[in-house]
């Protein structure tokens, strides 16, 4: 179940950071794919009994044509601005919640055995989505111009690269929660995690837009980084229920979902 949720959130979410028709925009297009998944959620929560579960099936069909379709949109869109950045990384909070109300689903429908083979696969194969545009993510890249530095030797590239080892320590440290000596390393490495990625920020922010070429560049260290949240939103959740888990913990931990907040207000003044 949990791989059929993140095949769903990371298809959406390569759709949201991939960076045409003369009316599409950064924005609107994420806002697009926000949208499909509000679309496969709530066919999900209709399910209640085997031809709605058929029913979800054609909608989960007809999504996973919507979101290549976006996705292959997106690769067409020049380099977002700053202001652009700033406005997607808002709706990434709403993605964040929809997964949410799609892993409850997924328990709900699995538990009433409503989970159907067929609708299964439609779920899982939204995954394609996410192979295809990376190969055209892929053929764009080999076209990427070299990413700019600052004065520090920062780009685009090794700032995300920080991103990647930065959530590998989150990860582990919250993996290791088992006691109260654990417990308090992990509220430290949430602090530092705050502060490492709040630095992330405003460094992207001083740097040039990147590129759609340079975007599709980063394309698959950005899915790597969607794959690596999954684990951590399990553990995030197995600390939140656990009646023995600190209340030092559990409040660094709910101060990760202004972290989102804190990132777009750094882009917005960024952009002034």
């Amino acid at each position: 179940m949990n791989k059929i949720v993140a095949s769903i959130s990371l298809g959406t979410a390569v759709c949201i950071t991939a960076s045409a028709f003369a009316q599409d925009s950064h924005l609107s297009l994420t806002r697009q794919s926000v949208a499909s998944m509000h679309e496969i959620a709530a066919a999900l929560d209709k399910v209640t009994d085997e031809p709605g579960a058929a029913a979800a099936v054609e909608t989960v069909k007809k999504v996973h044509k919507k979101l290549l379709d976006i996705g292959k949109r997106q690769l067409e869109l020049p380099g977002a601005t700053l202001q652009e950045q700033a406005q997607v990384s808002a709706q990434m909070t709403e993605a964040q919640k929809i997964s949410g109300e799609l892993i409850k689903s997924l328990s709900r429908l699995k538990k009433e055995g409503l989970l159907t083979p067929d609708l299964q696969k439609a779920l899982a194969d939204l995954q394609s989505v996410q192979k295809e545009l990376a190969q055209a993510s892929r053929d764009k890249a080999e076209q990427a111009e070299p990413f700019p530095e600052d004065a520090e030797g920062n780009t685009h590239e090794t700032l995300l690269t920080r991103t990647v080892e930065e959530v590998k320590k989150l990860n582990d440290s919250l993996a290791r929660v088992r006691d109260e000596e654990t417990g308090k390393a992990a509220v430290e490495q949430i602090g530092r995690y705050r502060a490492a990625m709040l630095d992330v920020a405003r460094k992207q922010a001083a740097l040039p837009p990147l590129t759609r070429n340079q975007q599709a560049k980063l394309m698959g260290v950005q899915q790597q980084l969607v794959e690596m949240m999954q684990p951590i939103v399990k553990h995030v959740t197995a600390i939140m229920l656990s009646p023995d888990a600190s209340r030092n913990l559990k409040e660094a931990l709910n101060s990760l979902s202004e972290l989102p907040k804190e990132v777009q207000k750094i882009r917005e003044e960024a952009a002034k």
